[in-house]
């Protein structure tokens, strides 16, 4: 059976050398595009190796499924818990799973890239999560030398207050329900408790030697007491 009207095929010669209209044009672009759609699932198309390949390829951790990493792949994830403790935002984590990245971070060999700002962020992070009655960040603090500056003779107590240690020798201080903060400057300190504080650490690549003798002692701690016979 014959078609009523007869069948043109269009080759390329025929197309590049036919006279187009406006609305035709249109149309047919419209009709390219489509195709291009149809064969890639209305997905971008992106270069090879861009951004969509490599978050595709990144496998990202919770702060539960790091603490269970064996000892070798935790090591080789600092970058992911330094990411997740300093994030917007809430990370979950009880005291377990804390608990169980401090003991990991004690075995970490401290020349690991990235080691400091992880276990610096991670001690500020846990130490705020479990001080649940530590003023909030960003408060004025009161200065550690200035209280020093007036002769205590028999010691600091102090209770729900902001601390900024900046320098000076201490002796026989009690922080309870604090937030401190440390700075690369050493404040020597004898007798010293911290009883359910918040810790805040300058964030640096490389931290001083006093920051890295604090940090080592609270990682032994469980933080939620921490006691310095003397430093």
């Amino acid at each position: 059976m014959q078609p009523a009207f007869p069948i043109v095929l269009a080759t390329p010669r025929s197309l590049a050398n036919r006279r187009w209209s406006p609305s035709a044009t249109l149309a047919a672009a419209g009709l390219v595009m489509a195709s291009v759609c149809a064969c890639t699932g209305n997905r971008t198309i992106s270069p090879a190796g861009g951004p969509e390949k490599a978050d595709a390829n990144r496998q990202t951790l919770t702060l539960v499924q790091i603490s269970h990493l064996d000892q070798k792949v935790f090591d080789n994830s600092l970058a992911q818990l330094h990411e997740d403790v300093t994030q917007p935002g809430p990370a979950a984590a009880d005291q377990e799973t804390l608990t169980a990245i401090a003991a990991k971070l004690r075995q970490t060999d401290e020349a690991v890239p990235a080691y400091w700002p992880s276990v610096l962020s991670f001690l500020q992070f846990a130490s705020s999560r479990l001080a649940r009655k530590a003023p909030p960040p960003h408060q004025e603090p009161r200065v550690l030398s200035d209280i020093l500056s007036v002769g205590i003779m028999r010691g600091i107590r102090e209770d729900g207050r902001t601390i900024l240690f900046d320098v000076g020798s201490l002796g026989n201080g009690e922080f309870t329900n604090c937030r401190v903060i440390f700075t690369q400057n050493p404040v020597q300190m004898q007798n010293v408790i911290f009883r359910n504080c918040a810790f805040e650490f300058p964030s640096t690549d490389t931290p001083s030697s006093y920051l890295k003798k604090v940090a080592r002692i609270f990682l032994s701690s469980d933080l939620g007491s921490v006691s310095i016979p003397t430093l």
